[in-house]
């Protein structure tokens, strides 16, 4: 019997400690951060002493901007680069969790809408970060056509844009009635990919929406498909099959880029990063050149947010301070070409300039008005004789 009380008491102590250790992680440091100065914000953070961040790309320069964030603020990073669904589904099976085990994350824009009819996020952060200002302005606003309200912070720009060879094109064209009348002149020669398999092509498309259709004003703030909205999408379609023997249609991004290096085309649309990163590689000429056209291309970007149930909210807020900072944004540049969310780094010798993103960018319409776009395209184009 005593014996047996004895392992009882051991188990009770156990539990305890267990108890005391899960109570003690639950309590972390917390500040109103809507409140707090940003000296009370990084105090908390310092005292909170851990985040714990997610994204699916650009492991190497996150561990680096992990390891200056370690040094400077004395904060350990728990960086976790996983597959963007198991990321997101992970956060979304924690949600009714008082506290959950992500801090923040990276937010790609196919992500959007989900978390933010999920209401995944804290804030707005908008009023929170030092410098928001200075992020790219549309960004916190709207991101993939849904209004975000300032709850994510702009991290990497990236913007679609007409690319051509210099050799082959001397004037190319800035309007819509420009790039038809160059279609008509040089058939085959300008084309881009499948919409279902590349956002250049998407942002083709819904260039041509915008024209042929009426504009993309109307649906912004939509949460869902509004079928008056699209009854006339059959306009574009009609654009597309009236020239389907002018047009060459590829089956990525990246193979629209090598077509054009390859001499089969000499006009298509591209990623202004994933031009750039060709161009590193040297599979494209380094005399190919890109510009955003007065007819417009769309661009956006990915974000970052901190979750309602992030045990470390003011570490949170810290570090993507830290990931937004002059000196952050101009590293990930530098190493990746991949464009800062700053708005006040002026930067030389990239593919597309500030003026022309400030002048012809396009915001991209919501998603499921791309959801729609890419299967009608499919069903309309691609699968007609």
């Amino acid at each position: 019997m005593k014996k047996l009380c004895a392992v009882v008491l051991v188990l009770m102590l156990a539990a305890g400690m267990v108890f005391a250790a899960g109570a003690r992680e639950e309590a972390a440091p917390t500040i109103d951060l809507q409140t707090a100065t940003w000296e009370e914000i990084v105090e908390t953070a310092q005292a909170q002493g851990q985040v714990t961040f997610y994204s699916w790309y650009f492991p190497d320069y996150f561990r680096e901007a992990a390891a200056d964030f370690e040094r400077q603020y004395g904060i350990k990073v728990n960086l976790v680069i996983g597959d963007q669904t198991a990321n997101f589904n992970k956060v979304i099976s924690e949600k009714d969790r008082p506290v959950g085990t992500v801090d923040a994350m990276i937010v790609g824009g196919q992500w959007v809408k989900t978390t933010m009819d999920l209401d995944l996020f804290y804030g707005p952060i908008k009023d929170i970060i030092p410098d928001a200002d200075q992020l790219a302005p549309s960004l916190w606003i709207v991101q993939e056509g849904v209004l975000t309200h300032g709850y994510l912070a702009p991290f990497h720009r990236n913007q679609t844009g007409i690319l051509y060879d210099p050799q082959r094109v001397s004037n190319p064209p800035q309007t819509f009635a420009e790039l038809e009348a160059w279609i008509d002149a040089n058939p085959k020669l300008f084309g881009f990919n499948d919409p279902s398999r590349g956002g250049s092509g998407q942002s083709f498309v819904h260039t041509v929406i915008k024209h042929t259709t009426g504009g993309l004003e109307k649906y912004v703030g939509d949460t869902e498909v509004v079928p008056e909205k699209v009854a006339n999408w059959d306009l574009a379609w009609e654009w597309f099959n009236d020239r389907k023997d002018k047009l060459t249609f590829t089956v990525s991004n990246n193979d629209s880029i090598i077509r054009i290096n390859d001499g089969e085309m000499a006009m298509t649309f591209g990623w202004d990063d994933n031009v750039q990163d060709m161009m590193n590689r040297g599979n494209i000429f380094t005399r190919a050149q890109m510009y955003i056209p007065e007819m417009g291309a769309a661009g956006g970007g990915d974000t970052m947010g901190i979750l309602k149930n992030a045990p470390n909210k003011a570490a949170a807020a810290v570090f993507i301070a830290h990931i937004t900072s002059k000196e952050q944004q101009i590293k990930k540049f530098e190493m990746l070409g991949a464009y800062p969310s700053r708005i006040d780094i002026p930067i030389e010798g990239t593919l597309l300039t500030e003026e022309d993103r400030e002048n012809n960018a396009l915001a991209w319409f919501p998603a499921p008005y791309k959801d729609y776009m890419i299967a009608e395209f499919v069903r309309n184009v691609l699968m007609t004789q």
